[in-house]
C-alpha cells in the first residue's frame, strides 16, 4: 500500500494524460458552444460555467488524493472506481483530440497547392501612435502581458489558385478584413490607422466578414472610420454574432449603407466586375439569416459560368458554400484562435468544428475558403495570433 500522493511513475503518467484529456475535452465543448446560435448572454453564462469546471476538477482530484484514504496505486481495481473513473473520458478525448491534431495537418497538406502566401507589412501601432489614443486602460494594461500582440497586426499578401477562374478575373485583387469589434476599448484612431493601411493596398474591393460593432455608442464611429475605406468595385459587408448584442442590428446596417458600404447579409446579387458578371452573397447564419433563395442564383451567363462569391461570418458555413456550389468563401469568427501553442496550434476557437478553421485557407471542391484572423475581439490577448489585414489575389489554378 501506498501514501495517497505517492503513485508509481506509471500512475503519474496516466494522471497527466488524463489532464491533458480534461483540457482538451473542455476546451473542445467551449468552441461547441461558441458556435451555437444562442443569445450571447446565454452563451456568457455557459462559458463562465465550462471554465470554472476546466480549472476545479483538476483541484477536485488534488483534494481527493490528499484528503481520501491511502490508495493502493499498484491494483488495477483503482483506475475503475469513481472518481478516476473519469479518467477513461479523458484519455479517450486525448486520443480524439491527437487524431483531429492529424487531421487539420492534412488539411493543410491539401490546401496547400490552392495558394501562395507572403508578408508585405508588419505595425506595431504603439510606435506609430501614443497608446493612450489607441485604446482604454484596460487595453493598455492587458497589451504589457508578456507576447501580447492585441496591438500589433500584420499585412498579408495571399494568391488565390481557383479552378474555375474566369480567364478576365486574373489577377483581381480583394482586401478582407473581419472582427473589428468596434466595443469602445479600441478607440477611433487604432481603427482610422486600420482603414488608412487598407486604402493604401488599393485592391478592387474590400470586403468585411463580420463582427463589426458590439456597443451601440461605436455607431457613431463609423464615419470616422469605416466610411473611409474605398474600392473601385466597392466595400461589402456582412454582419456576425457580436453584431446581435447591439439593442437593434438595422440603425448600424443603415448607418454603413449611409456611408457608400454595401450590405450583403442574408441575401445575393449579381454584379459585373472587369465586365464579367459575377454572383455576390453573404451569409449571417446561424446567428441572423443565411442566403435567401440561394437556389436562384443564376450559374450562367450567355453560356459561360458565372463565379460565386460567398461572405461569410463563420467558416463553419464551408460546407454550406460546397453545397451550394460557391468557388470562394471569406469568413472570419475564430480569431486564429487568439492564443496558439508551438506545435499544438491554437487551443481554442467558436467553431462547431473546434479549431479546425481557425484560420487560414481550406479547400472543400468545389470551394476554397479564406479565414481571417481578425483584427479585435473581447477577449484582450493575442499570442502567436497577429491580428491581419490581408490582401487576396485570384488566380487561375493551372
Amino acid at each position: 500500500m501506498s501514501s495517497p500522493l505517492d503513485p508509481s511513475p506509471l500512475a503519474w503518467l496516466l494522471i497527466l494524460l488524463a489532464l491533458a484529456g480534461h483540457l482538451a475535452l473542455w476546451s473542445r465543448i467551449h468552441c461547441y458552444v461558441h458556435s451555437l446560435p444562442w443569445k450571447q448572454t446565454v452563451i456568457d453564462w455557459f462559458e463562465l460555467a465550462i471554465v470554472l469546471t476546466t480549472g476545479v476538477v483538476p483541484l477536485a482530484y488534488v483534494a481527493y488524493f490528499i484528503f481520501a484514504p491511502t490508495l493502493d496505486w499498484a491494483g488495477s481495481e483503482i483506475w475503475y472506481q469513481f472518481p478516476l473513473l473519469y479518467f477513461w473520458a479523458c484519455w479517450t478525448a486525448l486520443v480524439i483530440a491527437f487524431g483531429l491534431w492529424v487531421q487539420h495537418r492534412l488539411d493543410e497538406r491539401h490546401a496547400a497547392g490552392y495558394f501562395q502566401s507572403k508578408q508585405i507589412g508588419a505595425v506595431d501601432l504603439v510606435r506609430e501612435v501614443p497608446i493612450e489614443e489607441l485604446a482604454i486602460p484596460k487595453i493598455q494594461f492587458a497589451y504589457r502581458f508578456p507576447g501580447n500582440q492585441i496591438l500589433e497586426y500584420v499585412v498579408t499578401e495571399k494568391e488565390l489558385f481557383l479552378p474555375r477562374l474566369p480567364a478576365a478575373l486574373e489577377g483581381y485583387t480583394i482586401t478582407h478584413l473581419s472582427d473589428l469589434h468596434l466595443t469602445g476599448e479600441f478607440l477611433p484612431p487604432f481603427y482610422q490607422h486600420v482603414m488608412e493601411r487598407a486604402n493604401a493596398l488599393q485592391s478592387e474591393m474590400i470586403v468585411i466578414s463580420g463582427d463589426i460593432f458590439d456597443k451601440d455608442v461605436c455607431i457613431g464611429w463609423s464615419e470616422s472610420t469605416l466610411g473611409k475605406l474605398t474600392a473601385p468595385d466597392g466595400v461589402h459587408f456582412v454582419l456576425g454574432n457580436h453584431d446581435t448584442r447591439l439593442a437593434q442590428v438595422q440603425p448600424a446596417r443603415d448607418e454603413l449603407k449611409r456611408l457608400g458600404l454595401i450590405d450583403l447579409g442574408g441575401r445575393w446579387i449579381e454584379k459585373t466586375i472587369r465586365d464579367t458578371p459575377i454572383v455576390l452573397a453573404g451569409d449571417e447564419a446561424p446567428w441572423m439569416s443565411t442566403v435567401k433563395d440561394v437556389e436562384q442564383c443564376p450559374l450562367e451567363h450567355n453560356g459561360d459560368r458565372l463565379f460565386r462569391l460567398l461572405i461569410a461570418h463563420t467558416p463553419d458555413r464551408l460546407h454550406f458554400a460546397a453545397d451550394h456550389d460557391f468557388d470562394l468563401v471569406l469568413a472570419g469568427h475564430n480569431h486564429g484562435g487568439q492564443i496558439r501553442l508551438p506545435v499544438i496550434g491554437p487551443m481554442i476557437s467558436p467553431s462547431r468544428y473546434g479549431v479546425r478553421y481557425a484560420s487560414g485557407i481550406f479547400y472543400e471542391q468545389p470551394t476554397l475558403v479564406h479565414v481571417s484572423r481578425g483584427l479585435c475581439g473581447t477577449f484582450p490577448l493575442r499570442i502567436r495570433c497577429q491580428p491581419e489585414i490581408t490582401r487576396l489575389i485570384l488566380r487561375r489554378k493551372a
